[in-house]
């Protein structure tokens, strides 16, 4: 019995001693683990990351040089009345291109490749961009309705202990009324905040890429920390790390290639034959063989011929594609050349935004709020002692709870402007 009952329970204590077994699914919390998992399950991200291998692929089909060719004939005279004739002959061709075309289609693919790369960089830059900006929404509302829900236990007690007291007669019918009012506002605040984030987190597992099942509890924290670099430092690196020019740059230098491509196919390829031919012909005269015997007289003929192909046409039949890699050269050139002077005025927009956004906030924190907080201790002082009304209290109260959603907005704000920065610059500033 006691056998049993240990074979029983072996297949349990297996179970539970299974890595992840009875655990609860691992709950995405901080914001570098968001990004973590958006690149890891971002369809639209994962499409643009197979392209990679496709790059690839052309890369190597563009150093496969052309294949040769096998040929074998044979021919008869019996369906044309010449029983007697047949031939047969196999022949190889081997085609030798001319001005390095191979190389140069390989440079074509290899920048491809480096096109490709940039391409999910940029694709990777704006997914990152997109997620701090729906993580930044979502910590705001949050921010928000706890901001609002703090009040609300004190609103509803304040609203109990008026009723106690117009029952009593020690308060006037009216401060109930403005305390149902002021109690029932701040429900309804709350209940639009309550669906702001929960809008907030389906936007963000939409872009991140996670199901509805998955756990999902962030913390609210909004970074606008300074980073140290100035402006011009913060031009010049994106200058020179913005994905998005790395394309047109790597576009432009395609283009090119392309061209000396299109050049290098004014010239004509040599293909190279080599082929073996035997003839069979037979008479109507007869002959003595070998032994004396009559026998029809018969010819073979064993050829071995060697021959040189060379198409024949004009260089004007290169021209329109030479004359479309110089449009495109052209035409990427330009456009590498706008964003080039485009890059260092959004990255400055994007700075003023920021600046401003993080001097507004601290303006707001300690010039307003704190003395706002302090006005709303010396009103409820009053009231107390009889010199204001409820009124004066529900008023700069109000305008308090107003005055830090503000701030609440403005950290948001200060937020996004820095991803925008960041966005601008080309990546995370260190």
């Amino acid at each position: 019995m006691l056998f049993r009952r240990i074979t029983g329970a072996c297949p349990l204590i297996l179970l539970c001693c299974l890595p992840g077994f009875g655990q609860a699914p691992r709950v995405v919390t901080s914001i570098d683990e968001l990004i973590r998992v958006a690149l890891d399950t971002n369809r639209s991200y994962l499409a643009a990351k197979e392209r990679l291998a496709e790059a690839q692929a052309l890369m190597r089909q563009a150093g496969l040089r052309p294949g040769p060719t096998v040929e074998v004939e044979t021919a008869t005279g019996t369906l044309t009345g010449s029983a007697g004739e047949s031939a047969y002959s196999a022949a190889y061709f081997h085609t030798f291109e001319t001005a390095h075309k191979r190389d140069k289609r390989v440079a074509i693919a290899q920048l491809g490749l480096s096109l490709v790369e940039a391409e999910i960089a940029e694709q990777r830059r704006l997914l990152v961009s997109e997620v701090r900006q729906r993580f930044i929404t979502l910590a705001a509302e949050q921010l928000k309705l706890a901001s609002v829900r703090a009040l609300a236990p004190v609103a509803e007690e304040g609203y109990r202990l008026t009723v106690r007291r117009v029952e009593l007669g020690d308060a006037a019918p009216l401060e109930q009324q403005l305390l149902l009012v002021e109690s029932n506002r701040i429900q309804a605040q709350q209940a639009v905040l309550i669906a702001a984030s929960e809008a907030a987190t389906v936007e963000l597992r939409t872009i991140v890429g996670l199901t509805s099942e998955a756990p999902l509890e962030i913390t609210p924290d909004l970074d606008i920390s300074p980073r140290g670099l100035t402006l011009p430092q913060l031009q010049e690196r994106a200058l020179r790390e913005r994905p998005d020019l790395r394309v047109l740059q790597i576009l432009e230098q395609q283009a090119d290639a392309e061209g000396v491509l299109a050049q290098a196919e004014q010239r004509p390829d040599v293909t190279g034959s080599v082929r073996y031919a035997r003839l069979n012909s037979r008479f109507d005269q007869f002959g003595f063989s070998n032994s004396g015997a009559i026998v029809p007289l018969r010819d073979a003929d064993n050829i071995l011929s060697f021959g040189v192909s060379i198409p024949l046409f004009t260089r004007h039949r290169a021209e329109p594609g030479i004359a479309v890699a110089q449009s495109r050269a052209s035409q990427q050139r330009l456009r590498r050349e706008y964003l080039e002077r485009a890059i260092p005025h959004e990255v400055e927009a994007a700075y003023r935004r920021w600046s401003g956004a993080v001097r507004s906030l601290d303006i707001l924190r300690n010039g307003v709020v704190a003395p706002s907080e302090k006005n709303l201790t010396i009103i409820r002082e009053a009231y107390r002692l009889g010199q204001l009304r409820l009124f004066d209290v529900l008023n700069e109260q109000r305008r308090l709870v107003d005055l830090q959603l503000s701030v609440v907005n403005a950290h948001a704000d200060a937020a996004r402007a820095l991803v925008e920065l960041e966005r601008a610059v080309g990546g995370p500033l260190p």
